[in-house]
């Protein structure tokens, strides 16, 4: 491939997929967008364009543009709390972000290759019998960010049966890793410990319900699987769906007992009501056959992520003390 467009490209996973893209397509021209260029991310290949998703003209002609021959679409609004503050941001950027994109595709670089990266938050209230759902699973979103994901899904299908681009719908399971906001919960936590330990924090952890399972890979394992899916995408029909996910569930209480266990210090942990969300699944789990299939398996060990989160925190509140 000679040009490669990656939304939402200075985001947690963003930041991972870009040397990784550049390591499988050594050759191609790399197109990072994000909607507010970062600094200090400029590298040889990759060229950063400032794109605000919710804007048709600006997506419009950006492909025109750049004509890519595969697109890795990750941007969004992805935080849950933040899709009931603010649905309309929320569906403009998620749905309506999408469709432009893919209208934008369809009518200038009609061949290319897209990821549409959905998440497990579409599949809701599916997840209540405590099965590993299949990418057949219905749609049952509990959240604006869950639904609105699920209609962008539900375009991108459209689009792989009404025009020629070669369409995966992604259905990304929980991951973490260095550099992930403290919004999410793994991170979070990770944040805390390394606050505890400088002293910037009282020994308690403030937590929600440890009680709930999650699929969880590291984000290492879920940009691999990103890679591998442009390189197939051709061997699958357009429109396919693939969950990313490890097939485990994990309970929270386990995870955080992984980090705490890396700390310090001893470290107690309370349960804050403001972290608790009305309508949490008590355990989400992938069938992850489909991915499997086409040869990925995952590398990196849940507990080295973690360690390697904290470390990334401890780092990171070092650098705020000494400035």
């Amino acid at each position: 491939m000679r040009s490669i467009l990656i939304t939402g490209a200075s985001g947690f996973v963003g930041r991972v997929a870009l040397p990784s893209l550049q390591q499988a397509w050594p050759q191609a021209k790399l197109h990072a967008c994000a909607r507010v260029i970062p600094q200090g991310l400029q590298a040889t290949n990759i060229c950063w364009h400032a794109l605000d998703m919710t804007q048709a003209t600006s997506v419009e002609a950006l492909v025109a543009k750049v004509r890519p021959q595969a697109v890795l679409h990750l941007a969004a609004q992805a935080h849950v709390p933040t899709s009931f503050a603010e649905p309309e941001r929320t569906w403009a950027v998620n749905l309506h972000g999408t469709r432009y994109l893919l209208e934008a595709l369809a009518r200038h670089t009609p061949q290319a290759i897209v990821l549409q990266i959905g998440s497990a938050d579409m599949y809701g209230s599916s997840f209540q019998n405590g099965e590993p759902v299949q990418e057949n699973s219905p749609f049952a979103p509990l959240n604006p960010y869950a639904a609105s994901k699920a209609a962008a899904d539900l375009a991108a299908y459209a689009h792989a049966h009404t025009s020629d681009l070669q369409i995966i719908r992604v259905r990304a399971f929980n991951h973490t890793g260095a550099g992930q906001s403290p919004a999410y919960a793994l991170s979070g936590f990770a944040r805390q410990i390394a606050r505890i330990e400088a002293g910037l924090q009282a020994p308690v952890l403030e937590v929600g319900d440890l009680s709930a399972q999650r699929d969880f890979l590291a984000v290492q394992d879920v940009v691999a699987a990103y890679v591998l899916l442009l390189q197939q995408a051709r061997q699958v029909p357009s429109g396919y769906a693939v969950n990313v996910a490890s097939g485990q569930a994990h309970r929270m209480q386990n995870l955080l007992d992984l980090l705490k266990a890396h700390a310090k210090i001893p470290i107690e942990q309370r349960q804050d009501p403001q972290r608790l969300r009305p309508s949490d699944i008590a355990r989400v789990c992938a069938d992850n056959q489909r991915l499997q299939s086409l040869g990925w398996r995952a590398q990196v060990p849940l507990e080295q992520c973690l360690q390697a989160l904290l470390a990334h925190w401890r780092w990171q509140i070092a650098q705020e003390i000494s400035c």
